[in-house]
């Protein structure tokens, strides 16, 4: 049954199913930056620094740690802000889906009306013509 409610639980529905869609992006995303911090890690702890040779090797391999731990603290703080953005986005959707579950109700509710009066109409209905049918057997047991 169409009832006026039926495009705003629509449309809450929509607001719903986006939400959870950029709280998945955002999971996605952070787990990919989660893998990428892991692989840098890997990569630092598999530097060695010589025990022999030039002192500019030395610093090659001190600037390359260094790169790899600037990068590995980008990626956390990346994942931090992101975090933070799912923090919103989970009150949103719990906000959200309070929205839709009541425009839900109201609709359950107008559905249940109209069915209602439905039944009252065709029983209405249902007595006129037993009115008509009483009228019309009286009519003829009286001839």
């Amino acid at each position: 049954m169409k009832t006026k409610f039926d495009s705003i639980v629509k449309i809450k529905k929509q607001n719903v199913e986006n939400i959870e869609k950029n709280i998945q992006k955002i999971n996605s995303s952070i787990n990919m930056l989660r893998e990428k911090i892991e692989l840098l890690q890997k990569d630092l702890t598999s530097f060695s620094l010589p025990q022999k040779g030039n002192f500019s090797l030395f610093n090659q391999i001190k600037l390359q740690q260094s790169f790899l731990r600037d990068e590995i603290n980008n990626f956390k703080e990346q994942i931090s802000v992101l975090e933070k953005r799912k923090k919103e986005l989970l009150e949103e959707l719990k906000k959200a889906n309070i929205d839709y579950e009541k425009m839900k109700y109201l609709q359950m509710q107008e559905i249940k009306k109209l069915i209602k009066q439905k039944h009252k109409k065709e029983s209405l209905e249902m007595d006129e013509i037993a009115v008509m049918l009483k009228a019309n057997n009286d009519l003829l047991n009286s001839n």
